[in-house]
């Protein structure tokens, strides 16, 4: 029955991995203004002498950067293609898909050189392609898709590099990939091997080359994984828990997530607008977490935030609690007492401590990178478990709570001083909130005046670019503070030794029994 039950789980996943495939990004529209060219017969690309970008001047610190979508196709006659071979929902009443997508793109640098590993293939493209061919005649019959990814990467690097051969010095010779300045054929050529790698033929219209322009970092231009993606970002990891799913190798929130409906304990439901006193009781001032958010005393949280913020902290098992509420609600405050509620349990544990190796079980976790071998001491596992990670679909929403939370405003005037006392990193804090410099408006590179942190307690992560500017900012940056400082210069001014002195300090004072100040 268990393995019935997660089979069904991961055709779940496995259906929301296929709405993805067919979910893809927008290209914009032809525009001057916005620097989105279309390939013309006879016209100079973007990164040729003759176009009118070569008239612009740039600083020294900015370079162009230009991402080549090929075959540009309309999205609903994706849509049109689909109603045609699946029966259509007579209850669906959504709005057909508008706007334009591309069989494939690359990023191409200012010297009219491909960019190794920038070329990406639409997933909804060849998922339109599966369906004309095979029209769901086998369960699989979205798979292969890495394997279409990888021979139109394979047939696109020969397209786009030359491979001279040189002799050696023991008279044979070696052949070397050697990028080189692409013209309007070779665009003409690679869309040809989009269109192969998709297999849709001439059902879909994409004999349109558009080129999309940009102003860059002169130190980023040459990073392949900024551009713009065409697929999903998550459909890759969809089909990895899809798998894992069908294997029964599942967490137990997703588990609770995906159970079938007939194992939902309705019965378990409380109704809170007919059950007031269970809401005073599961609220009452016993059950409210020991830690709250530094906000001004006389603003406690409502009573349905407290509620959630009480129900997610009673939680005995991994699960899943929903909050739901519109914009403006109170859910980002919700969240802040649930982050401070999280703070104090783990430092009543970590109080609790005799001694700082108490912390650690001896069991040493070691991976290499590189020549380096890394060695992490493994947390005993009643002090994990505290961590948060925020996701959504909406990177923009993910990054206002990330970035509110560290914020100096986001604690009330009252509690600034004592924040400022304990001192929690907050000028590391400031220059991860800080803005990426902008190459076309250039502004300066720094910590943004504007955005003062309070305290080192969240940070943006997710993609590379983000992850890449963390280890900077975190690791490496050399914070503020007075040169003169003995004790610091003898551990140096980046923030690593910042955190191994304050590390070396804490064990010292616990040991001791003294105060760090």
């Amino acid at each position: 029955m268990a393995k019935g039950a997660d089979a069904r789980r991961a055709e779940v996943v496995e259906f929301w991995r296929t709405v993805e495939m067919f979910s893809p990004q927008s290209v914009e529209k032809v525009s001057r203004e916005r620097l989105v060219f279309a390939v013309r017969p006879g016209e100079p690309l973007p990164w040729e002498p003759d176009h009118e970008l070569a008239r612009r001047k740039l600083r020294s610190n900015q370079a162009w950067r230009h991402v080549v979508y090929l075959g540009i196709y309309r999205i609903d006659a994706v849509f049109e293609i689909l109603s045609r071979i699946f029966t259509p929902d007579q209850e669906s009443f959504d709005e057909r898909p508008a706007g334009e997508s591309a069989i494939a793109a690359f990023v191409v640098g200012e010297d009219g050189c491909a960019l190794t590993n920038s070329e990406v293939l639409s997933s909804c493209a060849w998922a339109t392609g599966q369906v004309l061919r095979k029209r769901r005649s086998r369960q699989d019959w979205l798979s292969g898709f890495d394997d279409a990814a990888t021979d139109f990467r394979e047939a696109w690097q020969d397209l786009v590099n030359d491979y001279p051969t040189f002799p050696q010095d023991d008279g044979s010779t070696q052949q070397v990939q050697v990028t080189r300045t692409l013209h309007a054929a070779d665009l003409s050529d690679c869309l040809a091997t989009a269109v192969a790698a998709a297999g849709i033929g001439t059902v879909l219209r994409c004999a349109e080359i558009r080129i999309s322009s940009q102003i860059v970092a002169r130190r980023t231009a040459d990073n392949a994984g900024g551009h713009e993606f065409l697929n999903s970002f998550i459909m890759g990891d969809l089909d990895r828990i899809a798998k894992r799913t069908a294997n029964g190798d599942i967490g137990a929130a997703l588990r609770s997530y995906l159970r079938p409906e007939a194992e939902i304990p309705t019965a378990r439901r409380v109704d809170v607008r007919e059950q007031a006193g269970a809401v005073l009781a599961a609220t009452a001032p016993a059950t409210v977490p020991a830690g709250r958010w530094p906000s001004h005393p006389e603003h406690a949280l409502a009573l349905n935030q407290q509620l959630a913020v009480n129900t997610a902290m009673r939680m005995t098992d991994t699960g899943v609690l929903g909050v739901n509420g519109p914009p403006g609600t109170g859910k980002t405050t919700m969240l802040r007492d649930l982050i401070a509620a999280l703070v104090v349990d783990r430092a009543e544990k970590l109080a609790a401590l005799s001694d700082p190796k108490k912390a650690f079980t001896g069991k040493q976790l070691r991976w290499s990178t590189g020549e380096r071998t890394r060695v992490v001491s493994a947390w005993r596992p009643d002090l994990t478990g505290f961590e948060m990670v925020v996701a959504s679909a909406n990177n923009g929403a993910v990054q206002n709570v990330t970035d509110e939370i560290p914020a100096a405003d986001a604690i009330d005037e009252s509690w600034r001083e004592q924040a400022a006392a304990v001192n929690y990193f907050p000028g590391i804090a400031t220059a991860l909130l800080a803005p990426e410099p902008d190459a076309e408006a250039g502004q300066p590179t720094g910590q943004s005046t504007s955005a003062r942190c309070w305290a080192l307690v969240a940070a943006r992560l997710g993609n590379k670019a983000n992850r890449s500017r963390f280890v900077k900012a975190f690791w490496y940056d050399a914070p503020d503070g007075p040169a003169d400082d003995q004790t610091w210069k003898a551990f140096g001014k980046s923030n690593l030794s910042k955190l191994i002195y304050s590390e070396l300090l804490g064990r010292y004072c616990m040991k001791s029994g003294v105060s760090a100040e």
